[in-house]
This record gives C-alpha cells, structure tokens and sequence, in this order.
C-alpha cells in the first residue's frame, strides 16, 4: 500500500482498538455486576469470578469486532473528513475506491483473525469458563473426559462409566460401558448396554451384557433385558454441562460431530 494508505490503516485500526476496548469493558461491566450476585450464593471466591470473565472475554470480542468495526469506521471517515483529508485526497486524484482500500483490508484482517480465534482459542476459552462456572462456582461434579466421541464419570472409588452420546434433553444416554475395579486398579468387571433412559428417578440399562472376570484366564458372561445404573446425575445435569455445546468445538470438531449426528439419523441444524 502506498504511504497515504498506510495512514489511513493506522488511523482506522487504532480506532478500531479504542472502539473494541470500549464496547468490550461495558459489555463486562455490565454482566459482571448481573452476574455477581448469582455466582455469590454460592460462596464462590471473586478471583474465581475474574477468572471466569477473563475466560469470556474471546468469545465476547470476536462478537464485538463487526459493531466496533462499524463504529471505527464511522470514526474514521469522519475524522478525515472534518480535517478536510478526504478533500485532500481527492485533490490529488485518487479515488473513493482507493481511499477505502485501508478499509477492505483491515476488515479482511479482522475476519481471517476472526475466523481462527474460532477454530481453537475461542472453544478452549469457553470450555474454561464453563468449567470455572461449573465446578469452581456451582460446585457441580466435574466430568474425567468430556469430548464430542464420549463421556467418561468416575462413578463411586470402584467404577468408570463411559457414554457414547446423550440426547439434548438428558433423559436417554447411548452406549453405556461401565468398568468395575478391584482395590488394585485391576479390571472385575465390565457392564454394557445400549441405552439408559431416566424412570422413576433411578436410570435403566437396556439390553445389558455384564462379563465378570474371575481370574487371568476365566470370563463369566450374563444377559439382562434391562438393570438400574447406580448414578446420582439427573437428566438435568446432563442436559446442561454433559451434553456437547457447539461454543465448546473447534472447527475441526464440529465437522465431525456433525458428520456423526447426520450418520446417526439426526437432524444437524442447531450446530
């Protein structure tokens, strides 16, 4: 870009800057404070609470950046066009295209920027601030491993569950697999069904396979049409911080998560 444009790229980015910075503490301010009193019924330290907005805070500007482009470049033209700079600039031949390259470019930028925080920082961030929200505030059991493939609970000292997906509303878990250990960390036990719905308060296994192994060399193995799962979690719990939220994928995980949604006959649209 010739120098004329590289001043007009500078005035508008560090508009740009101040416009993203001012929206940005006004929106947290003002959650904050909406926040607060929520999150101190729970007793919850206010360095947690930081904690938990600084997390949000990627989310929160790359929804910002298009108003705080608008705003930066109103700003701008503005600007120039009250030092007579435009005038300035026309005088000396360029055109309106030329004069709003700086524009185009900086919006490019801030797109593939943009584009990138959500392919990684973004779903990372808010997996934090969920966890700090969760765990740290609200106290809620915290999952071993939650990814778009499976869930893993540690369920008593004794047991691992494993759960292949969970409906959105809670109430139906697929692919069950508990693993059941001894005092030494070695596999007893192993327990698996297809389904467990939520009746009467208590979950029920479908069409249960257990294999119970008696020694190195020896492996029982029963059928049960059905078995209650020893587990505290209600299908609340599931529905909201079990289940995978698109905020909580990179780009490269949503596309496989979709991809696995559509081949187990779902429809894809909310993702």
């Amino acid at each position: 870009m010739k120098k004329i444009s590289w001043y007009v790229f500078g005035k508008f980015s560090r508009a740009f800057l101040m416009c993203l910075v001012t929206v940005l503490t006004i929106y947290l301010v003002v959650d904050f404070f909406e926040k607060l009193r929520k999150f101190l019924k729970y007793d919850a330290d206010l360095t947690v609470i930081f904690s938990f907005f600084v997390y949000r805070i990627p989310e929160i500007a790359f929804l910002l950046a298009p108003l705080a482009a608008l705003m930066a470049s109103i700003l701008t033209v503005g600007g120039l066009n009250q030092t007579r700079e435009i005038t300035a600039m026309r005088s000396c031949g360029l055109s309106f295209y030329q004069i709003a390259i700086p524009f185009f470019v900086f919006g490019g930028l801030v797109s593939v920027v943009g584009l990138s925080l959500t392919a990684v920082l973004i779903p990372l961030a808010n997996i934090k601030a969920e966890y700090v929200q969760s765990v740290l505030i609200q106290n809620k059991p915290e999952p071993l491993l939650l990814t778009p493939e499976r869930l893993w609970l540690r369920v008593g000292r004794k047991h691992l569950l494993r759960i292949d997906s969970v409906t959105e509303d809670g109430f139906r878990l697929n692919g069950i697999h508990q693993y059941t250990l001894d005092d030494r960390f070695s596999l007893k036990e192993i327990l698996e069904g297809e389904w467990a719905t939520f009746v009467d308060e208590e979950w029920v296994i479908e069409h249960v396979i257990e294999r119970t192994f008696q020694d190195e060399e020896r492996m029982q193995v029963n059928g049960m049409p059905r078995q209650v799962l020893s587990l505290s979690l209600t299908p609340d719990d599931f529905q909201n911080w079990l289940t995978q939220s698109p905020e909580h994928m990179s780009l490269y995980q949503l596309h496989d998560y979709i991809q696995r949604v559509i081949e187990d006959g779902h429809s894809p649209h909310r993702f």
